[in-house]
């Protein structure tokens, strides 16, 4: 009887500690829950000071004194913990005249117009003018960051969380489609957007939508945000606090993270997740139909300019949004003219069929250095400027082809390849030699590191080196691969409305030549191009990277990116060195650190030469003097027209 009451007595103490845990438990979630909800009363209750304080008097930032569409938010830029500060540097100035269409053009189809499964720099630009993101740079501080969609941006110490507090004012545009069409009545009536935000016949931009976008960032369905998601390895979460507040949290602090969540952008959930009869895609498929949507090839955005049309292979029309608050645009309507010949751009240029042009450096050449003082371009019509892009080209060699797979063949490669000779005679000397995956100008570039020479013997010994001898006398290269005898000789895949990339392929094919080594010359009208790099359709390549100040190399190097579907590395490089170096550059906070592990990286890419790395890019751009307030930005797209303007009357 004494051991049955001693088990009871067991029983219920430890049933009482249980409950006691429990309780504890319920009530540390409570005090949880309530935190967030006091933290957001905190919100709401300092918003309705800056409302106040912008109704009254003028309130003053860190930085300037604010005014126009971010004065209602006033008190936000006065909080030590806003990583945001306005931007002293405007769009346009008080007297920019409004109205006129700006008369733009691209050079090729854009592939898409989806701006997350399309990266390429032409839907870039458009992204410009069409999207909005959370965040911008500023114009000319691009350490800095200036409010877009949110107006606050905070982070915990240990760099863990982010969070973002929106403006209330953004719309997205309407979709491109027949209003009159019983089928799409469900759309511009506003049955899928967010209950209470269907205002004026538009959906208003909420942190739903930026919620949206990362679920389709990290749905490997969608095989176009692979770059994109391989930023995110160490996500934790992400999710709407309410209506206007958005908040991602990561399991691991980098310094990679710290700058890709600036660039993070709504996706219009009230369009993408529903089908054309406006039934909400089933989670197992809506990463699928994401990547392949019936609005395609139509796009939608939320900034300055409405998508109108897309008439391929002649043109794309945005016009202004008259609701969009944050400025930037000055013109009723914009018209990229597609045009993918450079002697049809420059006639149009000249004929004032085109507001701006850059210039080849072909065209440069027969237009200014080889035009007399009467030439337009040389005479003061045409305004005339130049900048420094965040660009390197190069030919990329697919490291999985049996032919490119030694690094002794991609060094041969590299000392046949006539970059000082190409600059000067082909480029004009429209830039300079690079030697690594990065411009040659910035700070964590190696300069130590001298350019690869063009030496034809140095390339033939590597050659004999890794087995590639002319063993028949036919004057080319082979070598027995897995038993079968295999000639030197592969296609070199190049940009065809490139007039100058044409020459140096002719000249790189003549060289090569010299060496026992075949190469066939492979144009390519860029969307086909870019669809054969994705699918890694191609032996070498040539392209160009085009990147932000702050250098990164795992979307690009990284051996996890080696196999993904159309992910960055597509000439699939894997290096374990490599990978510990832009491991350790992710995780590294301090300057100079970073600039030495980019260096390391440098030294350890250019030893094993994936790439043929060619030069930095120097442009010459022109405008008709009809245009104001042309300048070019620091950073991609360098040619943003929203902060000129067309003269008035």
């Amino acid at each position: 009887m004494f051991k049955n009451l001693l088990k009871s007595s067991v029983t219920i103490a430890l049933l009482v500690i249980t409950v006691v845990l429990l309780s504890i438990t319920i009530e540390m979630l409570d005090n949880t829950e309530h935190n967030l909800i006091k933290e957001n009363k905190l919100l709401k209750s300092r918003l309705e000071k800056a409302e106040l304080a912008a109704a009254g008097a003028q309130s003053t930032s860190r930085d300037s004194e604010i005014k126009g569409p971010n004065a209602k938010y006033a008190l936000a830029f006065t909080d030590p913990q806003n990583l945001l500060s306005i931007d002293p540097v405007g769009w346009l100035p008080e007297n920019a005249n409004k109205g006129g269409m700006l008369k733009s053009y691209l050079g090729s189809d854009p592939k898409g117009l989806n701006f997350l499964t399309q990266n390429g720099s032409d839907v870039s630009a458009l992204q410009g003018y069409i999207g909005i993101g959370l965040v911008a740079r500023h114009q000319e501080d691009t350490s800095k960051y200036r409010p877009e969609l949110a107006f606050h941006m905070a982070r915990t110490d240990d760099f863990l969380t982010y969070t973002f507090r929106l403006r209330d004012d953004i719309f997205w545009h309407k979709p491109t489609l027949d209003e009159t069409n019983p089928q799409y009545k469900w759309i511009f009536e506003g049955k899928t957007c967010k209950e209470g935000h269907f205002i004026n016949e538009r959906c208003r931009v909420t942190a739903h939508d930026i919620v949206y976008m990362m679920d389709m960032t990290m749905n490997n369905q969608v095989a176009g945000a692979a770059p994109l998601r391989s930023y995110f390895a160490n996500l934790k979460e992400y999710k709407a606090l309410d209506d206007f507040t958005f908040r991602i949290s990561f399991s691991k602090k980098t310094q990679t993270q710290d700058r890709m969540v600036r660039g993070l952008f709504p996706m219009p959930e009230f369009l993408y997740a529903y089908d054309e009869d406006g039934e909400q895609y089933d989670e197992s498929i809506a990463g699928t139909k994401f990547e392949a949507h019936w609005y395609d090839p139509n796009t939608i955005g939320a900034g300055p300019y409405r998508f109108v049309s897309f008439d391929p292979s002649v043109k794309i029309e945005l016009e202004r949004d008259p609701r969009y608050p944050l400025g930037g645009n000055a013109y009723s309507k914009i018209l990229f003219q597609i045009v993918n010949e450079d002697l049809q751009r420059v006639r149009k240029f000249k004929n004032e069929e085109l507001h701006y042009t850059s210039l080849s450096p072909s065209q440069y050449r027969t237009e200014v250095l080889e035009a007399g003082e009467d030439s337009p371009f040389n005479n003061g019509t045409f305004g005339a400027g130049e900048f420094w892009s965040h660009t390197y080209f190069y030919i990329g060699w697919n490291n999985q082809s049996p032919l490119f797979s030694d690094k002794r063949v991609r060094n041969a490669m590299s000392h046949a390849f006539n970059a000082d000779l190409l600059i000067k005679d082909v480029m004009m000397g429209l830039g300079q030699r690079c030697t690594g995956p990065m411009p040659a100008f910035l700070p964590q570039y190696d300069k130590t590191l001298p350019p690869i020479p063009f030496d034809l013997k140095k390339a033939e010994s590597l050659l004999e080196q890794a087995g590639w001898i002319d063993n028949d006398g036919n004057g080319i290269r082979e070598k027995v691969i897995e038993g079968t005898k295999t000639e030197f000789e592969f296609s070199l895949t190049i940009y065809g409305s490139s007039k100058e990339y044409k020459t140096i392929g002719d000249i790189y094919k003549e060289d090569l030549a010299k060496i026992g080594v075949k190469m066939n010359v492979q144009p390519q009208e860029w969307s086909n191009l870019l669809k054969k790099v994705d699918s890694k359709e191609f032996d070498a390549v040539t392209l160009a990277w085009v990147s932000s100040p702050d250098v990164d190399f795992r979307q690009i190097w990284h051996s996890s990116e080696a196999d993904k579907p159309q992910s960055s590395n597509y000439i699939s490089f894997r290096s374990e060195a490599g990978d510990k170096i832009i491991e350790e550059l992710e995780e590294e906070f301090d300057v100079e650190k970073r600039h030495a592990l980019a260096k390391q990286f440098h030294k350890l890419i250019y030893d094993e030469q994936p790439y043929t790395f060619f030069y930095t890019r120097q442009s010459k751009y022109y405008w008709n003097k009809e245009l104001e307030n042309v300048k070019a930005q620091l950073t991609r797209p360098y040619l943003n027209a929203r902060a000129w303007y067309i003269k008035g009357e």
